[in-house]
């Protein structure tokens, strides 16, 4: 079998997405929020995620499938890895249909939940474990992972109300807002650092 590592551009592809969720949610709400001319653009704007998201999440299906088939990395960092990226791809692909097929967010958004229960229950027994060098960041990468997949749910509910939410919405759907915005971004730019880390070690010592 040929060499492979693609670990960092893994990561890499983590983060990627992940701020392209997060430009698809901001740009929506402030739009919603700036609506003086009215909020009638909605499709047109979630349309243009589509393509990147169908990207970067076939990427990660197709990577982290292969991973959990050909166990690249040492032992059960393949399993702490790769599982948790497979989930993230579907998240990333069930989002992307949603959007090319004009359906609702709900059930993409409980199903982010779900994953990111899963999530942070990995990086606590990889924490546990004692599976990794690096044991805090893993547990800050899956636990904000995990909290912003938690949070989608509410975020997607808010999503698909926006064309027809009142003046004055409940202040909660602007704090589920933040607490996802604030995890989602602090996972993205700690995936993108840890990505950036592997970078010299993984060029070193290929074959």
């Amino acid at each position: 079998m040929p060499f492979i590592d693609n670990l960092a551009y893994s990561l890499f592809s983590l983060s990627f997405a992940g701020f392209l969720i997060l430009y698809l949610v901001i740009s929506e709400y402030f739009a919603y929020a700036k609506r003086n001319k009215g909020y009638t653009d909605y499709a047109a704007r979630l349309e243009g995620a589509k393509a990147p998201l169908i990207l970067v999440g076939l990427y990660m299906m197709v990577t982290g499938m292969w991973g959990q088939l050909a166990w690249p990395l040492p032992g059960s960092y393949n399993i702490l890895f790769y599982d948790p990226l497979v989930s993230f791809g579907m998240i990333v692909l069930a989002l992307a249909l949603s959007i090319h097929f004009r359906i609702r967010f709900e059930y993409v958004g409980f199903f982010g939940l779900l994953i990111g229960i899963m999530t942070i229950i990995y990086g606590v027994q990889g924490y546990n474990i004692g599976l990794t060098k690096e044991p805090i960041a893993l547990l800050a990468l899956y636990g904000l992972f995990g909290t912003a997949g938690i949070f989608s749910y509410p975020v997607a509910l808010l999503m698909q109300r926006l064309p027809g939410l009142q003046k004055n919405p409940w202040v909660g759907w602007t704090l589920c807002i933040a607490i996802f915005v604030i995890a989602m971004l602090g996972a993205s730019l700690l995936a993108a650092y840890v990505a950036m880390s592997a970078i010299p070690s993984h060029l070193v010592s290929a074959p």
